[in-house]
C-alpha cells in the first residue's frame, strides 16, 4: 500500500511540473521578451502597467505635503524633491514599458486588451492617467509660483488633452471589458476600480488648475471637473456593491495581496477632496452670470452644500480604511514585498486630503493637528514602501 501510494504522489508531483512547463512554454509573454536576471535585477518584461501605482503614491504624497496645514518652508522644499523623483520615477518606467513593447510588438495590445480572466494588467492601464493627473497638479502647486504665465496656460491645454484621453480610455476599455469577458464575481479585486480612477481624479485636479487661470479659462475647467467627478463617482457606486457581494458572498483577497484592499478607500476620499476644493473654488470656477445673478452670490450657498456633502461621505471612506487595515493587521506577518504594497500610501493620500478639507471648513485645530498625523504617517510609510520594493527588486524576491 506505502509502495503504490508514494508511487501515486511522485505521478501527482510529475503531472504538475510538466503541467507548469507546458504553461509556461505556450505563454504568450515567455516566449519573445527578455528573462528576468539571475542577479535578481528587473528585466524589461517586468514593467507593466502595474510598476505605475508607484508614481500614483509619490505623485500623491507631494499633493498632500503641499496642501497639508501647519506648513514650513522645509515641507515644502521636500514636496518639490518628492514631486521630482516622482518625475524621473514616471519618466524611466515610461521608457522601460516603450522598450517592453518595442522588443514585443504584440504586447501593446495584450497590456490593455486581454480576454483572459486571470491577466488583470488592463486593468493598470488606469495608474498611467492617474500617475499624469499628479504630475500635472504638482505642476500647478509646485511650478506656477516659480514660473510665468506660460505654465498657466500649458495647464489648462494640458488638463483638456487629459480629460479627453482618460474619458475615451475609460468608455473604451470598459467597453472591450464588457464584451470581452466573462467575470466571475469571487475573483473580484479593487484593480476593477483602477479603469475609472483617472476621472475620479480630475475634480481634485481642476479644483487646482483654476486656482491660477482667469475666469474665462477657469469656468470651464470648473465645470468639467464636476461632471468627471460624477461619472467616477456613479461608476464607483456600481463598483462597491459588487465588492461588497464578493466580500460577503465569498472569501477575503489573500494575506500578500490584502494591502490592494486599501483602493476601495480611493473613489469615496477623492471624491470628498473634489467637491469640497470645487465648492471653495465655485467663485472661480461658475459662469458669470449664473442663473441670472453674480457667481459670487451662489458660490457661498454652493460651498455649504459642498462641506456638508463632503462631511456626509467622509466617513464612508474611513470605514474602508478601518476594515482594510484590520484584515491586513490580523495576517501581517504573513506580507510580502510586491506592488499591492503602494495601496499602503495612494488611497490613504486620498483620505488624508479629503480631511484637510474638512479641518480647512470647519476651522477645526484638532482635525488640522489630525492632518499633520496623517501627513506623517503617509511620508513615513512612503519610506518604508520605497525601501521594502527597492531590497525585494534587489533580491529578486518581488512577488
Amino acid at each position: 500500500m506505502r509502495g503504490s501510494t508514494a508511487s501515486a504522489e511522485d505521478g501527482d508531483i510529475t503531472e504538475r511540473r510538466t503541467s507548469i512547463r507546458r504553461t509556461s512554454e505556450s505563454s504568450p509573454e515567455s516566449n519573445n521578451e527578455p528573462k528576468r536576471s539571475d542577479y535578481g535585477f528587473l528585466s524589461f518584461r517586468d514593467f507593466t502597467w502595474h510598476q505605475f501605482t508607484g508614481t500614483m503614491s509619490t505623485g500623491s504624497l507631494a499633493v498632500v505635503l503641499f496642501q497639508t496645514p501647519y506648513k514650513f518652508s522645509g515641507l515644502v522644499t521636500a514636496g518639490k524633491v518628492i514631486f521630482i523623483i516622482d518625475l524621473v520615477f514616471f519618466a524611466i518606467l515610461c521608457v522601460c514599458t516603450a522598450l517592453r513593447f518595442y522588443i514585443n510588438p504584440k504586447l501593446i495590445v495584450k497590456s490593455v486588451y486581454d480576454s483572459h480572466q486571470s491577466h488583470d494588467e488592463p486593468f493598470y492601464l488606469g495608474a498611467f492617467g492617474v500617475s499624469t493627473a499628479l504630475i500635472l497638479q504638482n505642476m500647478s502647486l509646485y511650478g506656477i509660483p516659480a514660473t510665468g504665465p506660460w505654465l498657466v496656460k500649458t495647464c489648462e491645454v494640458l488638463f483638456w488633452i487629459y480629460f479627453a484621453c482618460v474619458l475615451l480610455a475609460a468608455v473604451l476599455q470598459y467597453q472591450t471589458l464588457f464584451v470581452t469577458r466573462n467575470f466571475d464575481l469571487d475573483s473580484m479585486t479593487p484593480a476593477w476600480l483602477l479603469p475609472i480612477y483617472p476621472l475620479l481624479v480630475t475634480g481634485p485636479m481642476a479644483a487646482i488648475i483654476v486656482q491660477h487661470q482667469p475666469h474665462a479659462s477657469a469656468s470651464p475647467i470648473w465645470i468639467c471637473g464636476v461632471t468627471a467627478q460624477g461619472l467616477g463617482w456613479m461608476v464607483t457606486i456600481l463598483m462597491y456593491a459588487m465588492w461588497t457581494i464578493r466580500l460577503l458572498t465569498s472569501e477575503v483577497p489573500a494575506p500578500p495581496m490584502r494591502p490592494s484592499m486599501y483602493v476601495a478607500v480611493g473613489p469615496t476620499a477623492y471624491t470628498v477632496t473634489a467637491i469640497m476644493a470645487l465648492g471653495s473654488a465655485a467663485s472661480k470656477g461658475l459662469p458669470d452670470p449664473f442663473l441670472g445673478e453674480p457667481p459670487q452670490a451662489a458660490a457661498r450657498t454652493l460651498y455649504v452644500v459642498a462641506v456638508v456633502a463632503g462631511t456626509f461621505l467622509w466617513l464612508f471612506a474611513f470605514w474602508f480604511f478601518a476594515l482594510t487595515t484590520v484584515l491586513v493587521a490580523l495576517h501581517g506577518k504573513q506580507l510580502t514585498p510586491n506592488y499591492t504594497w503602494w495601496s499602503f500610501i495612494f488611497p490613504n493620500a486620498g483620505l488624508t486630503l479629503a480631511t484637510i478639507q474638512i479641518g480647512k471648513a470647519y476651522d477645526s485645530p484638532a482635525v488640522n493637528y489630525l492632518c499633520s498625523v496623517m501627513t506623517a504617517a503617509l511620508f513615513l510609510g512612503w519610506l518604508f514602501v520605497s525601501a521594502s520594493l527597492l531590497n525585494a527588486v534587489r533580491k529578486g524576491r518581488l512577488g
